[in-house]
């Protein structure tokens, strides 16, 4: 184990292969975003149009039935899949029967933004870290509902990306979210010890798969509003969805969403950047990094 933060390897920023000219949107994967409930329909919206506009080749959206109209209504781009849901518009258990077939034809799963929580939703959580084989990245209230599980540390099927912001990372370790460092420590440990990936949010990001971390130098106070993360939900599946490994597509997501923001705040001239105006910086911020 190492004896400080300061001792572990870091490593470059990765970067994704060119496509072929003669590609297809097969080649670029399928992914499925798991989440929003009743006045919630916006996180899982901004998580799949992140997940389009960094380019996972097709993108589905799995919300409560009387969710559907108003996440459908934010893009044409993206597929939505109607799931049974509560009296409160929430996810019910009895949906994981309907997600069996898009959960098989899945490069990569997310669940969490917008999701609510609840007894079923702790149910359904708990069941896909433990079911789904394809890598499954965890977010938001994904996370929220796993706090009182206890056994899914280890009984996971894939690989796991958790993307807690501290307050969330304090509620799964136990660690104030006033302890930054103690934090970090807490989410390499857990990290090596359960062969997953955390990417504990904050001015500067930690990505770190338990043996290496990479603390992220890009973002601005501006995007310190609510639904960045989701985009960062949506960036990182679509980067798996394209080949990368879990741990370089969390690296990569992580810098992208930062520069993103900085470019829209260069170009905007405020001091705050929507999680919309960063998707439309995406491009920019890919560019760049492709040039380097």
């Amino acid at each position: 184990m190492f004896e400080s933060l300061a001792d572990l390897p870091t490593h470059a920023l990765p970067h994704l292969a060119p496509r072929a000219a003669d590609s297809h949107k097969g080649d670029y994967g399928s992914g499925l975003l798991i989440g929003g409930s009743r006045g919630m329909c916006g996180a899982i919206a901004l998580a799949g149009l992140a997940a389009l506009r960094s380019g996972a080749g097709l993108v589905r959206l799995a919300v409560p039935d009387q969710c559907l109209e108003t996440v459908a209504s934010y893009s044409p781009c993206f597929m939505t899949i109607p799931l049974p849901d509560d009296e409160q518009g929430r996810l019910a258990w009895k949906c994981l029967e309907k997600l069996e077939a898009p959960l098989a034809n899945a490069t990569c799963v997310a669940i969490g933004p917008g999701l609510g929580q609840s007894a079923d939703l702790r149910k359904l959580v708990r069941r896909l870290v433990r079911t789904v084989t394809c890598p499954l990245v965890v977010d938001a209230d994904g996370l929220n509902n796993l706090v009182d599980a206890s056994g899914w540390r280890k009984q996971h099927s894939s690989t796991l990306v958790l993307t807690p912001h501290p307050g969330e990372w304090s509620r799964l370790s136990g660690v104030s979210a006033g302890d930054r460092e103690a934090q970090c420590r807490a989410a390499v440990n857990f990290a090596a010890n359960t062969q997953s990936i955390v990417v504990l949010k904050g001015a500067r990001t930690l990505i770190t798969d338990g043996h290496s971390a990479v603390w992220n130098g890009t973002g601005t106070p501006a995007m310190a509003t609510g639904g960045s993360g989701d985009v960062l939900t949506g960036l990182i599946t679509a980067l798996i969805c394209q080949g990368l490994e879990p741990r370089d597509a969390a690296h990569v997501g992580v810098h992208a969403h930062g520069l993103a923001a900085e470019i829209a705040q260069q170009s905007l001239r405020s001091h705050v950047v929507l999680p919309t105006e960063l998707i439309v910086h995406l491009p920019e911020a890919f560019a760049r990094i492709e040039q380097n």
